[in-house]
């Protein structure tokens, strides 16, 4: 009797197994080159969010840690600097070595004006940019709620994770919503607002009020 009920039960644990893997799903496709420093040479742009425009494209900035880039004086500027690769799809972060930042020889130059496409609500998943572009996998869904707060409340970019018909994520950053978005995140939500393309991100502009659970 015993003999059965042990495997009757290590049956009913690897069943359940089974079943939390399968209904998990796959991670998501990306990367975090953690403390893989390299050069990078480009300039500083804050708005939407900071942003390093390069020869090699655009890449959203970090600090180590849960804080955003602290590059404000920057703004305009060519730089040159040390940073770690995030990475999923097209979209790229660079965790940045603060200390590392120093000024290039060039010309001072005009924040990039956003470019407005469309009026529209959409439903998806907020979450912070950082963990979810590779420093974290998964970095988004409840198991990572904690972290995203945290996150979110040092300065990281919001983000809206939106899926289109074909099943493809794309990543919105967020803008115009306070701390009150902190209460939506990891939450199925929809945003009402204004998408625009600035500084070669995708960016969903939106008031606190536009915000509601699904």
């Amino acid at each position: 009797m015993m003999r059965c009920t042990a495997l009757v039960l290590l049956l009913a644990a690897v069943a359940l197994a089974l079943t939390l893997t399968t209904a998990q799903g796959p991670f998501d496709s990306s990367s975090f080159s953690f403390q893989q420093y390299r050069d990078y040479a480009g300039t500083v742009f804050t708005r939407p969010t900071p942003t390093l425009t390069t020869a090699e494209g655009k890449f959203l900035l970090t600090r180590p840690g849960k804080f955003d880039a602290q590059v404000s004086a920057w703004s305009g500027r060519a730089v040159s600097l040390r940073g770690a690769l995030i990475q999923s799809g097209g979209n790229r972060m660079l965790e940045i070595e603060p200390a590392s930042v120093r000024e290039a020889s060039a010309a001072l130059q005009m924040q990039p004006r956003a470019e407005h496409i469309a009026t529209m609500e959409l439903a998806g998943e907020i979450a912070d940019s950082k963990c979810h572009l590779g420093v974290m996998n998964p970095g988004r869904g409840k198991v990572h709620r904690d972290c995203a707060v945290r996150c979110i409340s040092g300065g990281v970019p919001p983000a809206l994770l939106v899926r289109d018909a074909t099943g493809t994520l794309h990543t919105l950053l967020l803008t115009g919503i306070g701390r009150e978005i902190l209460n939506y995140v990891a939450e199925p939500v929809r945003i009402r607002g204004e998408l625009q393309r600035a500084n070669g991100h995708l960016l969903l502009k939106a008031g606190p009020s536009s915000l509601r659970r699904e």
